[in-house]
């Protein structure tokens, strides 16, 4: 093959592909929109507990006596006492508090008002445990007078939540587990959505225009026209996927000095650099895919309709998270659903060897299967011309 025309097509894709501002946008630009995320569920997870220096007001419609300012001091209020209902109304209105309770003496009911924003529903559960802990507080005082002692009524057991692996379980780690697998799912859809695009442009575009067949007439072969296009693909979609995982590695690296829950994530050169490897190896497989699956589509919109197969594949590890499906060994074999799982071994210390090489050796399978049958499709005069 002449690699002279091979590079050609390349030069030809990639000038067309930088040419689409809005194509562009969405592949380069998402990964900041991960990044983002990132931080924002690191703050909001530390403004929850009460950490990383968020302090809300309150408002009270009764005077608070010594012990409850000691449970309130256990918790980020600042409180002030209101004279009715009025005042606390105004005061929320103007933003000196972010929530209030009232207390009704005949009915001894305590009411607590907040808005449905973050913020509010923050100060509504740091009232509303408040308030548990002094009703426990009540009840345990009200034994005690009676010369019962309260841990002889409540203390009868402890309970203990932890995974089969004897590790403590809490929403935290859920959450997070959750925002690495969005991140790291993203870094392979920046693939596809960027492969997908141009193979739509470079076959599909081409035949609905006529172009193709024109480009045919001129000393290039079919070999060679594709293997140009196939490598225009890799190239597009690993800039995206290494944008992606750049941004994800280095906001997670950021967030893990920033955040408690984020200290588990793991960075080391390994761990980068097998992360690189399969960001390339995952371009190449898709790259293929893409173009396999959108060759015998005779218009832009059908090739889009049909490449979007391979964004519903990358979606699968969400749900597998969501759901807390069990990975076994045999499903590193499946190509586009294993990259998302061995990026996550690598960041949080599950990582194996043998895992590893397995999705490396299955990749490579898959593209050498891949780029057989384009080879092998782009011989049909139907594929090429849509006839």
């Amino acid at each position: 093959m002449n690699k002279n025309n091979i590079l050609v097509t390349i030069k030809k894709e990639l000038r067309s592909m930088f040419r689409d501002k809005k194509t562009l946008f969405m592949i380069f630009g998402f990964p900041f929109v991960i990044a983002f995320f990132i931080f924002l569920m690191g703050f909001m997870e530390e403004s929850v507990l009460g950490e990383g220096g968020t302090t809300y007001n309150v408002g009270f419609n009764y005077t608070i006596n010594e012990v409850e300012e000691t449970l309130l001091d256990s918790y980020p209020l600042e409180y002030d006492y209101y004279k009715d209902k009025d005042a606390l109304e105004e005061a929320f209105e103007l933003g000196e508090i972010s929530g209030y309770v009232m207390f009704d003496d005949e009915s001894k009911v305590y009411t607590i008002y907040t808005d449905t924003s973050m913020g509010g529903m923050n100060v509504s559960t740091f009232l509303a445990t408040y308030l548990e802990d002094y009703n426990q507080y009540l009840g345990n005082l009200k034994l005690t007078n009676q010369n019962i002692d309260p841990l002889e009524i409540y203390d009868n057991f402890t309970i203990e939540m932890k995974n089969v692996s004897g590790e403590e379980l809490s929403t935290s780690g859920f959450l997070v587990e959750l925002v690495m697998s969005l991140s790291f799912t993203y870094i392979i859809m920046a693939i596809t959505l960027a492969a997908v695009n141009m193979a739509t442009s470079a076959i599909a575009v081409e035949k609905e225009h006529g172009t193709l067949e024109t480009i045919l007439t001129l000393p290039i072969t079919t070999n060679e026209l594709i293997c140009g296009k196939y490598l225009a693909n890799v190239i597009i979609g690993g800039v995206a996927s290494l944008i992606g995982f750049a941004l994800t590695v280095g906001s997670f690296g950021i967030a893990k000095n920033m955040f408690e829950i984020y200290e588990d994530f793991s960075i080391s050169f390994g761990a980068i650099a097998w992360g690189i490897v399969i960001c390339i190896l995952a371009s190449f497989l898709i790259g293929g895919m893409a173009i396999a699956i959108t060759a015998k589509a005779k218009s832009y919109k059908e090739a889009q309709a049909s490449g979007q197969i391979l964004n519903y594949l990358c979606m699968i590890p969400i749900f597998m998270t969501y759901l807390d499906f069990k990975v076994s060994t045999t499903y590193y074999i499946v190509p586009i659903l294993n990259y998302t799982t061995i990026l996550m071994d690598l960041y949080t210390g599950n990582f194996e060897y043998i895992n590893l090489l397995i999705t490396i050796l299955s990749t490579v399978v898959c593209i050498g299967v891949v780029l057989w049958l384009l080879l092998k499709t782009f011989k049909s005069e139907k594929v090429l011309f849509g006839e």
